[in-house]
């Protein structure tokens, strides 16, 4: 685990926010999927209707095998270009095993990656868009493979709430950057 400072990768006085760069371990969510772009704006209704449908349907009592400690995830993936393309939005449960989701549900099988991981503190969902922000105006080398944001026992809090984000990256191409 290397932890960074983003001076030289990201742009205009976002020098400050640190990320570390870790290899993380396969995992599997289950959960509900939409399709959407950021160019268009269809996120900015996309991925908060995902969740409303997720919670409103008690999906997560539906997912079998979930993952202890329970955690949820947002999973971005099948990128069509970089993120001003289309990209699949997923919001669901880590599992241990999947061998059928139910219906109305996605599986998505996350390799193991390099990434940037971010932790955003504070107000949600603000401090996760800043993130996003920090990262869209950045020159990190993203792979538009899987990139995901965990919502833990952090993100329950009354106060202080966590979520990480977590940004796949060319480990090679980012240590070029540092030089």
């Amino acid at each position: 685990m290397v932890r960074f400072n983003v001076s030289g990768v990201l742009r205009s006085g976002m020098d400050d926010a640190p990320f570390t760069i870790k290899k993380l371990p396969a995992r599997t969510v289950v959960g509900v999927t939409r399709r959407t772009s950021n160019a268009d704006g269809r996120s900015v209704t996309d991925i908060p209707a995902g969740c409303t449908e997720f919670l409103k349907t008690n999906a997560a009592a539906k997912i079998r095998n979930r993952a202890a400690p329970p955690a949820m995830y947002a999973v971005y993936s099948d990128y069509e270009t970089d993120w001003t393309g289309e990209y699949s939005y997923m919001i669901g449960c880590g599992v241990t095993r999947a061998e059928k989701a139910p219906e109305g549900m996605e599986i998505r099988r996350i390799p193991e990656q390099t990434y940037a991981v971010f932790n955003a503190k504070g107000q949600m969902p603000d401090e996760v868009l800043a993130v996003w922000s920090m990262v869209w105006g950045s020159r990190l080398p993203r792979t538009y493979t899987y990139d995901f944001e965990v919502f833990d026992e952090r993100f329950t809090r009354p106060k202080a709430k966590e979520v990480d984000v977590c940004v796949a990256i060319d480990p090679v191409q980012l240590e070029k950057l540092q030089q």
